[in-house]
């Protein structure tokens, strides 16, 4: 008699393709297919847009270290922000990232020997312009580098 308790268990559940209201579920896995798709492609829209702006976020950085390393070679401090500007406005056109507009703060208020110089670069990056149709607006990235002036050099 438990053997066949027990079997007749057995097929009530493996036979249970019916909701309790009696209603089937045949069509659900389409229903849930028709509702998460457009989610998951929003999610993966999501990644690319934040890839993008990770890379157009190091672009700048990378822009500002090139105008740092620059300007820390002059001989002048006039020279420095001259040159600094030149790197920035040259790397930022080289990675074809399109800055509207674009500032260069150079800070050589310690350029002596032994000193620093500091500079601050500030791109406005519309979001179309990065590869993103539909996306309106823009966002500001900005990138900051210093780099010593060496101790034993003749300066200008």
């Amino acid at each position: 008699m438990s053997a066949a308790t027990a079997t007749g268990a057995g097929t009530r559940s493996m036979g249970a393709t019916r909701l309790a209201t009696g209603r089937s579920e045949a069509g659900s896995a389409a229903a849930e297919i028709v509702i998460l798709t457009p989610l998951l492609v929003m999610l993966a829209l999501l990644f690319v847009v934040g890839g993008r702006l990770a890379n157009a976020l190091q672009e700048v950085g990378d822009a500002a270290r090139t105008s740092v390393e620059s300007a820390v070679i002059a001989s002048t401090a006039s020279t420095a922000q001259a040159q600094a500007a030149a790197a920035a406005g040259y790397e930022i056109s080289h990675d074809g990232l399109q800055c509207m507009p674009y500032s260069l703060t150079t800070d050589v208020t310690h350029f002596t020997p032994g000193g620093s110089v500091s500079v601050q670069l500030r791109c406005g990056v519309g979001l179309v312009t990065l590869g993103i149709p539909g996306l309106p607006g823009s966002v500001t990235l900005s990138g900051d580098a210093s780099a010593g002036i060496e101790l034993y050099r003749e300066m200008g």
